[in-house]
């Protein structure tokens, strides 16, 4: 890893004093998602602590937590390798996140929650129009999982929230290589099929929110596997 790293921090419900283990957990995962960290390569663990200025402790714990996302594997007596999710892991696991996501979504619209309540997800909206605007893949990539993120939660049930932004842990490297793939006007679909979501839920129409999100991930989905099949992608 020869590129400086920076500290991102991961959204959660509540705004709390960082570990030093959740700090160096998110700027590695960062540098991760970015894909500066080439697939099957090994972390050079010294240089990361050199960079964080961190001691070994909290970055082998940093590493352990991206282990059970199956993020990285801990290779004995050689080190820590980046994992690949292939193209058809990756779809099987939207299909359940998309099941937690329809639950979450009608959770959402059952609070009668106002455009006060839904700030975390406006502010996704608007940074999705915004790396758009500036046409930054990357920047739209993040937005959009904040997006999904925020439908876990603002749902009101701790237990799918933890349980969604797991799933989402373990695919988040993966799916942001796969949005690189798409299409600008794929990328616009799904900024208006996400504020329409947003609008029906806020309406609190449970089922025009449930519906029109599913179609919208079937969508997604199949463009997402078209797109990668074209271009002979078959591991993220």
């Amino acid at each position: 890893m020869t590129t400086a790293l920076q500290y991102k921090a991961r959204p959660t419900p509540k705004r709390k004093k960082q570990s030093l283990t959740e700090m160096a957990y998110s700027a590695i995962k960062a540098e991760i998602n970015a894909g500066k960290i080439a697939l099957d390569s090994f972390i050079d663990i010294p240089e990361i602590e050199r960079q964080l200025n961190m001691s070994r402790t909290p970055i082998r714990e940093a590493m352990l937590r991206l282990q059970t996302e199956k993020v990285v594997e801990i290779v004995p007596k050689r080190g820590i390798r980046i994992l690949a999710l292939s193209a058809d892991e990756l779809a099987e696991f939207h299909q359940v996140i998309v099941g937690l996501e329809l639950q979450a979504i009608g959770n959402i619209c059952a609070r009668g929650l106002t455009r006060t309540d839904i700030m975390p997800l406006l502010y996704a909206l608007s940074a999705e129009e915004n790396a758009l605007r500036a046409s930054n893949d990357d920047a739209w990539a993040e937005a959009d999982e904040k997006f999904h993120r925020s439908l876990f939660v603002l749902n009101g049930n701790n237990k799918l929230m933890e349980t969604g932004l797991s799933f989402r842990d373990v695919i988040q490297r993966a799916n942001i290589a796969a949005l690189r793939h798409i299409t600008l006007s794929d990328k616009e679909r799904c900024l208006r099929d996400h504020n329409d979501v947003k609008e029906l839920m806020l309406a609190g129409n449970e089922s025009s929110a449930r519906a029109s999100y599913l179609a919208h991930s079937n969508w997604l989905r199949t463009q997402v596997a078209e797109t990668l099949e074209q271009k002979d992608v078959t591991r993220l």
